[in-house]
């Protein structure tokens, strides 16, 4: 039966949860993303603010591998394997809103910052989709095989998974 489950949090997992990530704020999501989550005490720069304003998406993707920065941006083209690939991925997600939705962009920016804001080892080489309402699409390697999961957080703050 498909359903939502909620996940229990590991005491290992919570050390973990208290590490911050390390964000590069990709162009299409605009300077404002990144100051928004410094003011929130994250480790956030926009690309303009590291010269690279204008450039590639290969250029953007190669400066986070460099420097450990997870890419939050709204552009899918992150999400293409053979342009970039999994060994070299710093953890991309990508948020809703490109279309000026400021509404779900403002629950895709919170749903992240809540759940890919910490534990930065559990997003290295991990690519996620959120949604308008929050769900998350994470895809992952887990022994030799792509594996992709659906998660959600609840109004009390309490993730869950869909589990077919």
């Amino acid at each position: 039966m498909m359903a939502w489950h909620k996940l229990t949090n590991p005491t290992e997992v919570e050390a973990e949860f208290r590490k911050k990530s390390r964000i590069l704020i990709d162009e299409s999501l605009g300077i404002e993303v990144a100051v928004y989550l410094r003011e929130k005490g994250y480790n956030a720069v926009f690309v303009g603010e590291v010269g690279l304003a204008g450039r590639s998406d290969d250029d953007v993707f190669a400066f986070a591998w460099r420097n450990r920065r997870m890419v939050w941006t709204h552009d899918r083209d992150f999400l293409d394997d053979t342009r970039f690939p999994e060994h070299r991925n710093p953890g991309i997600v990508v948020l809703p809103g490109a279309g000026g939705n400021n509404q779900a962009m403002s629950i895709g920016v919170n749903t992240a910052r809540s759940v890919f804001g910490h534990a930065p080892d559990t997003w290295h080489k991990t690519k996620s989709v959120v949604s308008p309402t929050g769900e998350m699409t994470i895809r992952s390697r887990r022994q030799g095989k792509i594996e992709t999961r659906r998660y959600r957080m609840t109004n009390k703050g309490h993730a869950e998974i869909w589990e077919d």
